[in-house]
């Protein structure tokens, strides 16, 4: 029974191993690993225990791009069978399109802490709404709706979220002079900026 046990965990061990990319490895000692394969590591260690909450502290610091890739795929299927994954992390760009939730201290304190629309919509940041004008119409564009020249053959406005209908209707109305829009909203960087009492620029 307990050579069954062990057997069966050690089993279960590797198959972590695996899932993480690291059976290859599983013989050699852990002070020879790089930082990215002490990272997944620490993966298949949460795995292993098949928690309820998982805390990440910068998990994809020191993976490359495909492991980056590979470490959300897992996080993601954590949260799939019912774990509540909380991820600390400075890379924004990365968190922003895989949470539910954004927290953000500042300073040790909870400035923040709702879903990203929510957190939008109270800071009341701007969309920039990017225009390239067709056959040198920029000039007129900006006259018709406002805005600042970029490199010549473009225009850029800036709206809160209430007022972008109303923009796209007026730039819709400048039929074929308008080549293409490209909308931007604000990004989780700029939230943290603004949560954090950061000057945005």
């Amino acid at each position: 029974e307990m050579l069954r046990s062990l057997v069966g965990s050690e089993m279960c061990i590797r198959d972590r191993l695996d899932r993480v990319g690291l059976n290859d490895a599983a013989d050699r000692r852990i002070g020879t690993w790089s930082k990215g394969m002490r990272q997944r590591l620490g993966m298949a260690q949460v795995l292993l225990g098949r928690p309820k909450l998982a805390l990440l502290d910068e998990p994809t610091s020191g993976l490359d791009p495909v492991s980056r890739h590979e470490l959300y795929a897992i996080i993601d299927e954590m949260a799939t069978n019912g774990t509540a994954v909380l991820i600390a992390s400075h890379t924004l760009s990365e968190v922003e399109a895989r949470t539910d939730r954004i927290a953000i201290l500042r300073k040790g304190v909870l400035v923040a802490n709702d879903t990203l629309e929510t957190l939008t919509a109270q800071a009341g940041l701007p969309i920039r709404l990017r225009l390239r004008a067709r056959d040198g119409n920029a000039d007129a564009i900006m006259q018709a709706l406002g805005g600042r020249r970029i490199n010549g053959a473009s225009v850029e406005l800036t709206c809160i979220n209430s007022e972008k209908m109303q923009h796209l209707r007026q730039i819709n109305e400048l039929g074929d002079m308008v080549e293409d829009l490209e909308i931007t909203p604000p990004k989780l960087e700029d939230l943290y900026r603004y949560y954090s009492g950061e000057k945005l620029q």
